[in-house]
């Protein structure tokens, strides 16, 4: 079993597919309607500990 569902957003009249914390990455790199939104660099902030190691691919996951 997966450690999440997958889900798809929409960024610039484009889905894209979130099925794993490196696509979480992926799709944080995009240009945002609000680049400086507090819940995105929390997301941010979030992938970023988990790649290190220091937190579950579910807790970053539920940042998305």
């Amino acid at each position: 079993m997966p450690a999440f569902i997958p889900i798809t957003i929409y960024l610039n009249h484009r889905s894209m597919l979130v099925a794993s914390i490196a696509d979480a990455e992926t799709a944080l790199q995009q240009p945002w309607p609000f680049m400086d939104k507090p819940s995105r660099l929390e997301a941010i902030r979030m992938i970023e500990e988990c790649l290190a190691g220091h937190c579950s691919h579910q807790a970053a996951f539920r940042c998305l």
